[in-house]
């Protein structure tokens, strides 16, 4: 399957973007590059929809906080390539990246009245990336845990500068 590059795409790689992508929209999300390689969603008020669904009424779908974890890490790693990127001159809408798999292990209820995904990432491939991250709720509780794999698709003719990166 080729891949879609379309520049569609490339506005939302810059994190002044990140809050008006529709994905973020979708779900009413702010986020925030904690340092490179590490960022933050925020769910600062749920809606009724994005609570019970099957769990506790008053806390947060599982899906959101699926839906908050692929963004978190995902936007993570964008935090971690971007520099290489930008110093290899590379055009910014060839770049993109799926999720393989996103591992979620629910520890407790969502419960609050605000949560923080936190992404960060744990290694940086030329195809592929590793990244893990919490969810908390306002009182500081880790409610959920999460660990990832990205392909990673550079743009024709850019090279990653260093191989695998650990952050």
């Amino acid at each position: 399957m080729p891949n879609d590059t379309s520049p569609a795409v490339a506005p939302y790689l810059f994190k002044d973007n990140w809050d008006a992508s529709p994905f973020m929209t979708a779900q009413g999300l702010t986020s925030e590059e904690v340092s490179t390689g590490e960022v933050a969603l925020f769910l600062r008020n749920p809606t009724p929809a994005q609570r019970g669904a099957g769990g506790p009424p008053d806390a947060i779908n599982g899906g959101v906080i699926s839906y908050m974890f692929d963004g978190a890490l995902g936007y993570a790693i964008v935090s971690a390539q971007m520099p290489q990127l930008r110093a290899a001159g590379a055009d910014l809408a060839g770049y993109s990246q799926v999720t393989i798999n996103l591992d979620i292990t629910y520890l407790t209820a969502a419960r609050g009245s605000a949560f923080k995904a936190a992404g960060r990432v744990l290694r940086v491939g030329r195809g592929t990336a590793f990244a893990e991250g919490e969810l908390l709720n306002d009182q500081g509780e880790v409610c959920a845990t999460a660990k990832g794999i990205w392909r990673i698709f550079w743009p024709r003719g850019a090279a990653s500068t260093s191989g695998d990166t650990t952050l």
